[in-house]
């Protein structure tokens, strides 16, 4: 399948331009690689950057945590400025912002600066990704069956080049950084960004009707952000500062509280945030609770394999990049797949069938021992990447399915949120669990390593398997219906309105 197979009808009472929806589907498609891409490639450049700049390892820390805390802490304000302003002036404006803490970034002599622009770019990432995903709903409606079969090969072709993302990431943050210096790593988001930016206006509609253009609440922003920002900071750190600690418990309690001040001022609010009718859209409940568990093992895992194949097998990091290669390819395989199967099949079907596999390649990879990359690990990644692809797709489409589109904003920036904490969820139980089982083993220090990688990575089926539960209690049973699954409306429409001006 190629871009040039996706289809959808044309508008034709929009009075919004012709555009080509393969073309709008390579740029939200892109936007997304550069996002999971920028993830990877600095990580890399870390070491680097601590020998160029002389800096602590706090403060490198902090170069990396910057952009989960603001990623992460800001994506349901990002998916609802969207709804709010027009997604596609929002897309553009995260892009240049984007564009600009790059170049920041890649100036940077200072840990100071560095830490800000890795921060300013975790808020770009944090309006691009939900209204990305906004965007690309509009573009591939789901109001027929027809349509509803191009969204899914459209979400599938979203899934296959956004999981290569990181990997890529990998490889191109060795190769500049040592060709060119860590600076390279920031710079080269410059141009791209910038040329996305620019050519999002010709490649993306308007809009189809009207976004809801209500009041911006300051206090829910305020709200929404300071609390997210500090339950991602707790989970960042409560490896470090322990479960039980004072400041984990202390900063979480008031983590809680905020969030609870913020859905209660939704309640009432005239111009909510986050419009809490679409929490009773059932799939919409399942489809966040599958996302947040399986992120909780998908990207811990791959951290704990590279560790593994470096320390452990011996790899360099290029090598232990290549060895994540099957994840990505079959990834990418089942992500194709997967819109063919839910035009055949429910959506508890195929999200089963990926999370069997899933939580078999893991379970699989606890006969790892030391041995042979290719007896003990390549099937098992093989695997996880065929189960991946279809959970995504298929958590993806039940997340954005049946809403009204003036919702669909802040629907994309729940399921990204969801995603983002249960990565960071999942990482900071999996390194206590490997930290435990490093103590526990004893011994030379490579075989307590072993043993510690192999309890965390053997532990992350635990939330596979939960899934499963929350796929039979919450995902249609049956081939999904947009009318059937809809939220109500909050207001009656004739007709389409005209097209959004931006």
């Amino acid at each position: 399948m190629t871009l040039t197979d996706l289809h959808i009808d044309a508008h034709p009472r929009s009075t919004a331009p012709a555009f080509r929806p393969a073309a709008a589907l390579a740029l939200l498609v892109a936007s997304h690689f550069l996002l999971n891409l920028d993830s990877a490639i600095v990580e890399v450049a870390l070491p680097s950057v601590k020998r160029d700049l002389g800096i602590t390892l706090s403060e490198l820390s902090w170069i990396a945590n910057a952009y989960i805390l603001a990623f992460g802490g800001f994506l349901l304000l990002g998916g609802r400025l969207g709804d709010l302003f027009g997604r596609r002036s929002v897309f553009m404006a995260g892009l240049l912002v984007f564009s600009a803490a790059s170049l920041a970034g890649g100036l940077a002599t200072s840990a100071t600066v560095l830490i800000a622009a890795r921060a300013a770019q975790g808020l770009a990432a944090a309006v691009i990704s939900p209204t990305a995903l906004s965007l690309l709903m509009a573009v591939f409606p789901d109001r027929t069956p027809e349509e509803r079969a191009g969204r899914h090969k459209a979400l599938a072709v979203l899934g296959a080049v956004a999981a290569t993302g990181g990997s890529a990431g990998y490889f191109t943050g060795g190769l500049l950084t040592d060709a060119f210096g860590w600076q390279s790593t920031f710079l080269v988001n410059v141009p791209l960004a910038a040329l996305a930016a620019l050519a999002a206006p010709r490649l993306l509609p308007a809009g189809a009707r009207p976004g809801p253009r209500g009041r911006f609440d300051i206090a829910s922003g305020a709200l929404v952000g300071g609390g997210m920002t500090l339950m991602v900071y707790v989970l960042v750190g409560a490896h470090t500062a322990g479960w039980l600690s004072a400041r984990t418990l202390g900063l979480g309690a008031a983590a809680g509280l905020l969030l609870l001040l913020f859905v209660l001022r939704q309640r009432t609010s005239p111009d909510p945030l986050l419009p809490l009718r679409i929490f009773r859209h059932r799939a919409l409940r399942g489809a966040n609770v599958v996302a947040a568990l399986v992120n909780m093992a998908i990207g811990p895992v791959i951290f704990f394999l590279s560790l593994y194949t470096q320390q452990i097998l011996g790899y360099s990091a290029l090598a232990a990049g290549l060895a994540i290669v099957p994840v990505i390819l079959t990834v990418t395989v089942s992500s194709t797949t997967a819109g063919w199967l839910l035009k055949h099949m429910s959506q508890r079907a195929v999200m089963t069938t990926g999370l069997v596999l899933f939580a078999a390649g893991l379970l699989w990879m606890h006969r790892m021992s030391g041995g042979s990359y290719w007896i003990e690990l390549f099937g098992p990644e093989c695997l996880v990447g065929l189960g991946g692809g279809l959970v995504f797709v298929t958590f993806t489409v039940s997340g954005t399915s049946g809403l009204d589109e003036d919702d669909s904003g802040s629907a994309s920036g729940v399921l990204t949120t969801a995603q983002k904490l249960g990565a960071s969820f999942g990482l900071a139980i999996l390194t206590t669990l490997a930290g435990a089982g490093t103590g526990a083993a004893g011994g030379a220090a490579g075989d307590a390593a072993l043993a510690g990688y192999r309890t965390a990575i053997t532990a992350a089926a635990v939330p596979v398997l939960l899934a499963l539960v929350a796929t039979a209690v919450w995902l249609p049973g049956a081939a999904p219906r947009a009318a059937a699954n809809a939220v109500p409306r909050r207001s009656p429409k004739a007709s389409p309105a005209p097209a959004e001006s931006e």
